[in-house]
């Protein structure tokens, strides 16, 4: 009976330990988060929820609108990003993908691009991607799918079990 609770125990500070490691991560990597400027004047369309960098990635998060004025289905968002000397640094073409009139869709980008200031999105009737592949802005390299904090979590959790 002792041993059960003595395992009990240390399943408990264990628990504790990993909530307690989560909630420093979290506070940790999204403290070092800035916002970044947009430098367009952006469509109506577009709605930026979040937009913002550390000095080497970052995301952009918000929601494009069709309406009965501009259809948009079908077409692209075109994320470009700028350096703080207005050097642009990085290009990305998110789907918006098939709309109904007055339908919402949710967007995110994510990036690991250092130094990251501004950014323009447009909406684009097609990817022109090998114009700015050939100036080098652009590639698979640049942009990610998914967020990297969530990466860095996992990646330290991994870490300190083998440890």
């Amino acid at each position: 009976m002792d041993r059960v609770k003595t395992l009990f125990k240390y399943a408990i500070w264990i628990i504790l330990f990993w909530i307690l490691s989560d909630v420093l991560i979290y506070f940790g990597i999204n403290s070092t988060y800035k916002d970044i400027e947009k430098r367009n004047e952006i469509s109506s369309q577009i709605i930026i929820n979040n937009a913002e960098a550390t000095t080497v990635n970052g995301r952009i998060l918000g929601t494009v609108t069709n309406n009965e004025e501009n259809d948009i289905s079908e077409k692209y968002l075109k994320v470009d990003l700028y350096s703080d000397i207005g050097n642009l640094v990085g290009t990305n073409f998110l789907e918006i993908g098939n709309l109904g009139t007055i339908e919402t869709k949710s967007f995110e980008t994510y990036f690991k691009i250092q130094n990251v200031k501004s950014y323009e999105i447009n909406i684009v009737d097609e990817k022109t991607v090998e114009t700015a592949r050939n100036e080098g802005i652009i590639g698979n390299d640049l942009f990610i799918t998914e967020n990297v904090s969530d990466v860095a979590l996992l990646t330290l959790i991994i870490v300190l079990a083998l440890g």
